[in-house]
């Protein structure tokens, strides 16, 4: 009997990935299954939910993202004792540059960093790259967490 709770179970399980809902999943375990033109089961099974399953399956849901992986292009990186000025002056010569990009400075123990952009693709990136090259011979594309809100703005 155990072999054959734990094969229906099996086959109910590798079959419920077409399911919709809870209902459809419910009659499917209840009717008999067949296998090779031989009927394996003679009873039928009921299946009872324990308490308000059903509604607290429905009622949760996942955390929405606060950020999504993207591009920026870093222009600035040094540890120097004078990093935080060249960092502020190296924003300053962007801003002056490109005055509708964003520009990020931020310190990331030892580094000061100057990154600019919100790009959801690389492509995106290496257009602004190929622009700001000839100020910023070192500049690259580096992958970052972006807040969301920030691709919007």
């Amino acid at each position: 009997m155990k072999k054959i709770f734990f094969m229906l179970l099996a086959i109910g399980c590798a079959s419920t990935l077409s399911a919709q809902n809870i209902e459809t999943f419910k009659q499917h375990l209840s009717s008999p299954v067949r296998i090779d033109s031989v009927n394996v089961v003679h009873n039928t099974v009921t299946v009872r939910e324990v308490g308000d399953a059903a509604q607290i399956v429905a009622q949760t849901t996942l955390p929405k993202p606060t950020t999504v992986v993207g591009y920026r292009i870093m222009i600035f990186m040094s540890n120097a004792q004078t990093a935080r000025g060249d960092a502020l002056a190296a924003r300053d010569t962007f801003t002056a540059t490109f005055p509708t990009q964003h520009c990020y400075v931020t310190y990331e123990n030892p580094y000061f960093k100057v990154a600019v952009g919100n790009y959801t693709t690389q492509e995106e990136a290496l257009v602004l790259l190929e622009r700001i090259k000839p100020t910023f011979p070192k500049a690259f594309i580096m992958r970052e967490n972006i807040p969301i809100k920030e691709l919007s703005e």
